[in-house]
């Protein structure tokens, strides 16, 4: 079986455990996904839902689904011995994942003071988990930056990392839960 969203999570998760090239892309944009979905269903409870984290959730779906099949592409490009072919995806895949999962973040954080109180702590879950999934997505897309030294790859993705960056710190995920 081929990783993909499309399957049972069992059989994804077992496909990431066993697959022969670690899949962090994938995972990123899954995590993501699920955190965002997280989020909709809060908000949902909460009676202000939201259209667009709605259409997140399946876009972090989809880019797990590229990202899988561009790294795919880079294994079949490197063994014919033209893998920077297989570059470009494999950096704008998680840029993209990343700015997503900061706008699901951006969203549930605007919405904190509309959150039922039953689902509160849920929101704070959902926005701890998307900008993971945004920092993870970081983190991809510069260990291949650092990976593939090619000159108009960083010029075309170097910035867009940096926006990226500098968006993900904006986040304010809450660090502990008071409990006493």
């Amino acid at each position: 079986m081929k990783i993909s969203t499309q399957a049972p999570i069992r059989a994804v998760l077992d496909d990431i455990r066993h697959h022969s090239h670690a899949s962090a892309g994938f995972s990123t944009g899954l995590a993501g996904a699920t955190g965002a979905a997280l989020g909709q269903a809060v908000l949902g409870i909460s009676g202000v839902p939201s259209v667009r984290l709605a259409a997140i959730v399946p876009a972090l779906q989809a880019l797990a689904d590229d990202d899988i099949k561009a790294l795919d592409l880079l294994v079949e490009k490197r063994e014919q011995g033209r893998e920077e072919e297989a570059w470009e995806a494999l950096v704008a895949s998680p840029l993209q994942m990343g700015n997503l999962a900061c706008e699901a973040a951006e969203i549930l954080q605007a919405q904190r003071p509309q959150v039922a109180g039953h689902v509160r702590d849920d929101l704070e879950f959902s926005v701890v988990l998307v900008t993971a999934a945004a920092r993870s997505a970081l983190l991809i897309a510069e260990s291949n930056l650092r990976q593939w030294r090619a000159p108009a790859l960083h010029a075309r993705f170097g910035p867009e990392s940096e926006r990226l960056a500098l968006r993900i710190a904006a986040l304010t995920p809450i660090e502990r839960i008071a409990w006493q």
